[in-house]
């Protein structure tokens, strides 16, 4: 993974650089199926004195850490957290918590939506093909096939289930807009999305 750090009025030194990296080496098993290249690590560490009210008590410092995970790869997705502490390894403890907890819950959701997704596919293997009588053999006929959208979903997790599953075309109900929409797979490895224009 690539890790950047940023320090606003606080520096950072290589013992802070190697305990952060450290504590980021939890984080490969849950990015693993995302390809470490394709993860992009951003800490912001920021210092800024604490208010008293009492001019004659000493101002300490207050830390703030800033973790931001921009993951490249299988649909995309992004984790943002953030905590404050008097104490700069603290708060970086604390933060790192919070990161896990939402990485684990973006795994959940991505192994939810391939349960799905196969149980779809099974279905659609099960419908029953009607012979052809042998009239009809040399025209060009159409299967119609229902395909039912359950769930709405962001443009980013229907691309994450179109190509886990190694679909040319994915209907889904946007979460934006309410609309139904077919994302479909361009030849130059891209995406496009059609508007039916209709909500769901």
């Amino acid at each position: 993974m690539q890790i950047e750090f940023i320090g606003k009025h606080f520096e950072i030194t290589e013992h802070l650089r190697a305990f952060v990296e450290s504590k980021l080496s939890r984080f490969k098993r849950l990015l693993r199926e995302t390809g470490e290249d394709q993860t992009e690590v951003v800490i912001t560490i920021s210092s800024a004195r604490a208010k008293h009210t009492d001019d004659n008590i000493n101002k300490t410092s207050i830390y703030r850490v800033d973790i931001d995970i921009y993951i490249k790869s299988n649909g995309g997705g992004t984790v943002h957290a953030w905590e404050e502490d008097k104490d700069v390894y603290t708060a970086i403890d604390k933060v790192l918590d919070e990161v896990e907890r939402q990485l684990l819950k973006l795994k959940e959701r991505r192994l939810n939506y391939r349960r799905k997704s196969s149980k779809t596919k099974e279905e659609i293997r099960e419908i029953p093909l009607e012979p052809l009588e042998e009239e009809q053999e040399t025209k060009t006929f159409v299967i119609e096939e229902t395909f039912s959208v359950e769930k709405p979903m962001s443009v980013e997790d229907a691309i994450l289930e179109l190509t886990e599953n190694h679909m040319v075309f994915l209907p889904f109900m946007d979460t934006k807009d309410g609309k139904i929409k077919i994302l479909y797979r361009k030849r130059s490895d891209s995406f496009g999305v059609i508007d039916l224009g209709c909500k769901g």
